[in-house]
This record gives structure tokens, sequence and C-alpha cells, in this order.
């Protein structure tokens, strides 16, 4: 199996913010390094499936779902006459 090529970054963070995630990391069996690629990978990952969405660029599978379960005007549900039986029958019923 090949190598995760790594890069080395410099960021400024407040140091009782280190020390926290210090901490949290040692707790979590990881590192601070660990916890800022876990996080930068689900922030961009969550965000490439935004823009996707947004843009139509959904996976195939997605895309042959959209519309499946929009329902047609006969059968749209109505609220109003469910709500109206529902209190009816809870304070009319004896």
């Amino acid at each position: 199996m090949a190598k995760k090529r790594t890069t080395k970054l410099t960021l400024a963070i407040d140091a009782s913010v280190v020390q926290r995630a210090k901490l949290y990391a040692s707790t979590h069996s990881t590192t601070v390094s660990g916890l800022v690629e876990s996080y930068l990978k689900r922030i961009t990952t969550e965000e490439a499936a935004e823009n996707a969405a947004e843009y139509g660029q959904l996976p195939p599978v997605t895309q042959s779902l959209l519309g499946a379960l929009t329902p047609s005007e006969s059968d749209e549900i109505d609220t109003d006459r469910l709500r109206d039986a529902y209190l009816a029958d809870k304070y009319l019923h004896d």
C-alpha cells in the first residue's frame, strides 16, 4: 500500500484553544493534526456535495430519485380535514 502523502501546515491559533485541542485529541486517541485533517475533509466534502446539488451535479442514482415522491394534486393530504376529524373525535366523542 502506498504511503499517504502529507504536507506541513503552520497555523496561528489561540494558545488556550491549542491546549483544549490537545486534551481532546489525547482522550480520543488522535492528534491535533488528525482533528484538523478530519475537520477539513468533512467541510470540503459537505461543501462539494452542496455545490453539486445546487448545480444539478448529483450522482446518477440520486438524480434518478429526484421527484420520485412528489405527490400529485389528487394525492395531497387534506390536513385541515384530518385535523378537524381528529378534534371532533377527541372532543365530541361520547
